[in-house]
């Protein structure tokens, strides 16, 4: 990761408990802000809009519109941020599913930790 400026994090998931956890982990990582939480996919839009995040952690699975239309929205954008899927499980499919929408990655929740620093590292080296 670059030492220029931290990179902006922000994250919608419709798990209150899980929004927590992710955010107070990510405050606390050396080189990254977070940016901004959303509870809902089409906060996320708003959020994304707003915050102008380097990086959107979303939950395909938060109502009330489906995750993955979500991502081509906002991937459709200029100056989109990277997205990175988050599914309770990574599975082969919805890594699929996910790259197909135009995700740059998937994180799978029961891993969020590895995954997460995984993309990172991947796509901000």
């Amino acid at each position: 990761m670059s030492d220029a400026r931290p990179l902006r994090i922000a994250i919608a998931d419709g798990s209150p408990a899980f929004l927590t956890a992710a955010a107070n982990y990510i405050a606390h990582l050396p080189g990254l802000v977070l940016a901004g939480t959303a509870d809902t996919t089409l906060q996320a839009l708003g959020l994304v809009s707003a915050a102008g995040p380097d990086v959107l952690l979303l939950d395909l699975g938060s109502p009330p519109v489906r995750g993955l239309e979500i991502v081509k929205r906002v991937k459709a954008a200029p100056g989109a941020p990277a997205v990175f899927a988050m599914t309770l499980f990574h599975t082969p499919e919805a890594a699929a599913a996910a790259s197909r929408a135009g995700a740059d990655a998937l994180v799978g929740k029961e891993s969020f930790v590895a995954g997460f620093s995984q993309a990172l590292a991947r796509l901000f080296p």
